[in-house]
């Protein structure tokens, strides 16, 4: 069944980063007036750099709220089965080029961030359902069970997480929270990934795509609404469209979370919109 969904356009990558990180800080906001706690899932790919603690540290500056990720818990949206150190893993890129890590030196406090269980000695399935518990465990005492927000990047091909197309949890979706795969199409196979289940329960999901690689599947995937285009994208003002979004033929449609006062917002580049019609 197509929705409406807001569709934010910008006129490069580094706008696009900025109003990511705008929007993760407003949602941190809200959350820690709410429950004093903000639970964020990451992916990885080109996410980790668009959040560095450059980035943020300055979206934190225009909302006038002191840098800090005190009472922060950031969990992998989805991860390489690999060892800590390995350059495939999405918590190493979120540690060394995103904002896990602050230098002592800044006074800025870490959030608590949650890497997945030791590689060598487990099996996926055993892996996958450590992770499981701790999202469930943590979401349970700090969020009332969902996460406050879920940053998703975008493949060429429509997947987000590890939910690929054609792939049993994505014709087929777990129950659980947190599931694995051994197959998938993208090295290294072995993966765990955060479930249509709990991405849709999530209090808000953010997209950020870029890139001309893009434009097939966001031309297959929206239509824009009539009368809702202000304008063409400017450095200083991207462009909202609203548009109707057809969930039935990419994994990243088929994310929409559905509950009272949840959120979807897709942030792109003009390059990736390029393709974008009514």
């Amino acid at each position: 069944m197509p929705s409406s969904t807001n569709v934010v356009v910008h006129t490069d990558k580094l706008s696009l980063a900025a109003t990511l990180c705008d929007s993760v800080v407003k949602s941190s906001k809200a959350a820690m007036e709410a429950r004093r706690s903000f639970t964020l899932a990451l992916s990885g790919g080109s996410i980790p750099k668009m959040l560095s603690l450059d980035k943020m540290i300055a979206a934190f500056a225009r909302q006038n709220i002191e840098p800090s990720f005190e009472n922060w818990h950031v969990f992998l949206a989805d991860e390489r089965i690999v060892p800590p150190t390995s350059p495939d893993s999405n918590m190493l890129a979120l540690q060394t080029d995103g904002f896990l890590c602050p230098p002592a030196s800044s006074n800025i406090k870490p959030p608590t961030s949650y890497p997945i269980v030791d590689s060598t000695s487990n099996t996926p399935s055993e892996v996958s359902a450590a992770y499981e518990e701790e999202v469930k465990s943590v979401l349970g005492s700090k969020s009332a069970g969902v996460f406050d927000c879920v940053v998703c990047g975008m493949g060429e091909d429509g997947h987000t997480c590890s939910l690929f197309p054609g792939h049993a949890l994505v014709t087929s979706p777990s129950t659980n929270h947190v599931d694995f795969i051994t197959d998938s199409p993208k090295q290294p196979p072995e993966r765990i990934t955060l479930t249509f289940n709990v991405l849709n329960s999530s209090r808000g999901v953010i997209f950020a795509a870029a890139g001309a690689g893009k434009s097939d599947v966001l031309k297959a995937v929206f239509k824009k609404v009539d009368g809702s285009e202000e304008g063409p994208a400017t450095a200083s003002a991207p462009q909202s469209l609203i548009c109707s979004k057809d969930d039935s033929q990419f994994p990243c449609a088929m994310v929409s979370p559905s509950g009272d006062g949840a959120s979807l917002l897709w942030l792109v580049d003009v390059a990736a919109a390029a393709s974008i019609s009514r």
